[in-house]
């Protein structure tokens, strides 16, 4: 493949070497992961709930299901954006950089959670539409997605992560 080739078909990739290279997400994760980790040290009610002492074990804990938290759901998103790219026959393009750009994603959306709001049911809806909002905006950033293809991408897969915590949920149950 000549050059003009390869470079035309990069700028086609939806993880193309634009949009920030490896910097951009490595700081939007770390930004995430330390907000994550400050409201999970300082005792955020958004991420425990009504615990009634939190201990350094308690936070220890805490630590360790946020960080399984944020691989799994980046991994879902990499393996969402990957069915995208074959479903609009693009290619991903850098994996490893698509990778670490999912992390800032989900690491970011996560954080949102951090935020303490009373009550349950003004929190719930407010999370839910900043989480999306920040998902969208993320998205749009770092891959290179038009808008409607960003939105429809980030409605279908939080359909799909609902889906999946509905059968966990029934899976608990039945057990």
């Amino acid at each position: 493949m000549s050059d003009t080739n390869e470079t035309q078909l990069e700028r086609h990739a939806i993880s193309g070497e634009t949009r920030g290279g490896v910097w951009v997400p490595v700081v939007l994760a770390a930004i995430g992961v330390g907000v994550l980790l400050s409201g999970i040290f300082t005792g955020a009610i958004g991420l425990y709930g009504d615990v009634p002492q939190i201990t350094f074990g308690i936070g220890i804990q805490e630590s360790a299901r946020v960080a399984t938290r944020l691989v799994l759901f980046a991994l879902l998103l990499l393996a969402a954006l990957r069915i995208h790219c074959w479903r609009v026959r693009r290619p991903l393009g850098n994996v490893l950089l698509a990778a670490i750009r999912c992390l800032a994603v989900i690491s970011l959306i996560e954080a949102i959670r951090v935020v303490q709001i009373d009550p349950i049911y003004v929190r719930i809806p407010l999370i839910t539409l900043a989480q999306l909002i920040i998902a969208v905006a993320t998205i749009l950033g770092l891959f290179v997605l038009t808008l409607r293809e960003t939105i429809l991408f980030v409605v279908w897969c939080s359909v799909g992560t609902a889906l999946l915590w509905g059968g966990a949920q029934i899976g608990t149950w039945i057990a």
